[in-house]
């Protein structure tokens, strides 16, 4: 297109030329050229009003509209340099759950809350369910600042208490994550750092396999650089206690009592990412403090560690193993019961070796996972996860029967993607407890939580997810 001012200046030469030539013209065709001379003067001046409007409209236009952001499916608002998104997924899951009623275990497969043999309702046999409670929605952000870009995350679903069947199904909604980050500093509600995300497996179950660490909390968290491929985080993450007390040996056991939160829980985590895969290894300290008031207290220190490795094979096959172990690991674990237990808690008593005192748990728990594609649009997951717990039974006495102290979980699955927004997964799983039976009640007889001396129980569930991502 030929530019305003090319226009311009030829417009001015073909009026020169004309006004040159005009000696050579008759008087009679002055008018005539004094008409085009006008004529040629009016459409320069539409042309100069046209490229003018052109122009501002140019400027005006980028702080009117809504542009692309600077991370994949963002975008900007008007007037600002904010790239924000909407994202999460709606999902269907439909069960059958066997040996036991889903009312009993839960919308996620819940090993610890598997009813024991011959229990009631182990013999009540199993039942469909169908929910949408992992549906979820992701606000993120992103805004360039002098200190690099500040981000920030609110992310939720509707895994909170449980709606009227009857009716409307109305699930609650409940946060995920909620944090700010700036530069190497987190600060809010995510995934604890003692967890090993690179390590993760692929469940169409929300709850996942035993062993594995799984828990989200605020905290404040700072990650260094150390070398190409390795960098390490330090955080401050919330504090929280599961205790039972008991009063005395073959009392009953109260529940998360007393327990006072006095420092947080100091973690710290280094992560390797070559392109081969991924090594996470992490520590977690944490203070118990258990005080009623009575003038008994006691006090002491507990934790643990994680390590966990991903490899990658051929084509886009995985393999994954991670392993957990502390005293007072507790609730760090998917399918732990208590961090600790107060035994002998007489108001006035004074702490002795054996009575008075907080005991640590300690918790072994692993998993491993392998990852196979059928195609690129088709995949498989084989999981098996365990986890043990040391119950105290010798000063528990009777008190300690009914409390989980193994576990053991398998997931097979099938997932496909039709599109690059849907998956489908079909998976089948099966979980088995055992609870812990005091030496004065040999194999737990007599034990309300385990008629006929059973101290074991197994379940099956075979799950359909349909997953929608936007």
């Amino acid at each position: 297109m030929i530019n305003t001012t090319f226009k311009t200046a030829l417009l001015g030469s073909g009026a020169a030329v004309a006004l040159l030539a005009g000696p050579a013209f008759a008087a009679d065709d002055n008018a005539d050229l004094k008409a085009q001379i006008d004529a040629l003067q009016n459409r320069l001046n539409q042309l100069e009003t046209q490229s003018t409007t052109k122009a501002q409209k140019e400027q005006v236009a980028p702080a009117q509209a809504v542009t692309g952001g600077e991370f994949p499916g963002s975008w900007k608002l008007p007037g600002s340099d904010t790239s924000i998104s909407f994202s999460g997924y709606v999902k269907a899951d439909s069960f059958f759950t066997m040996n036991a009623p889903s009312t009993a275990i839960g919308d996620s497969f819940a090993v610890t809350a598997i009813p024991l043999k011959s229990s009631a309702a182990n013999s009540q046999g199993g039942d469909f369910r169908m929910h949408s409670r992992q549906s979820r929605l992701r606000f993120d952000s992103r805004t360039p600042t002098d200190w690099g870009s500040l981000r920030t995350r609110i992310e939720g679903d509707f895994f909170g208490p449980a709606g009227n069947q009857r009716v409307s199904n109305s699930d609650s909604f409940r946060v995920r994550h909620a944090y700010g980050q700036l530069g190497p500093v987190l600060a809010g509600q995510t995934w604890s750092t003692f967890m090993d995300q690179d390590t993760f497996f692929d469940t169409v179950d929300f709850y996942g396999a035993a062993g594995q660490e799984f828990v989200r909390q605020t905290q404040i968290r700072y990650t260094a650089s150390v070398m190409d491929a390795l960098s390490a985080d330090f955080a401050i993450e919330n504090p929280e206690q599961n205790n039972a007390v008991a009063a005395g040996t073959n009392a009953a056991l109260t529940q998360n009592v007393n327990g006072i939160d006095q420092m947080p829980d100091f973690v710290v985590a280094l992560r390797y990412r070559p392109s081969w895969g991924a090594i996470n290894v992490s520590g977690v300290a944490r203070n118990f403090n258990y005080n009623s008031g009575n003038n008994f207290d006691d006090n002491t220190w507990g934790g643990g560690g994680h390590a966990g490795v991903t490899v990658k094979l051929w084509g886009k096959d995985t393999i994954g193993a991670v392993v957990n172990y502390g005293k007072g690991l507790g609730r760090y674990l998917n399918g732990s019961t208590e961090d600790y237990y107060v035994t002998g808690a007489t108001p006035g008593a004074a702490p002795t070796a054996t009575a008075n005192t907080i005991t640590p748990v300690s918790a072994l728990g692993g998993w491993g996972s392998f990852t196979h594609y059928w195609a690129d649009n088709l995949r498989s997951n084989i999981i098996g996860g365990a986890q043990t717990m040391d119950i105290p039974v010798a000063l528990l006495g009777s008190a300690a029967n009914g409390q989980t102290d193994q576990i053991v979980t398998t997931h097979i699955n099938l997932i496909w993607n039709p599109v690059s927004k849907v998956s489908i997964g079909l998976e089948y799983m099966m979980g088995w407890r055992q609870v812990a039976a005091s030496h004065n009640t040999p194999n737990g007889a007599g034990n309300a939580l385990a008629p006929g001396g059973n101290t074991a129980g197994t379940a099956q569930r075979l799950q359909l997810g349909m997953q929608y991502n936007f």
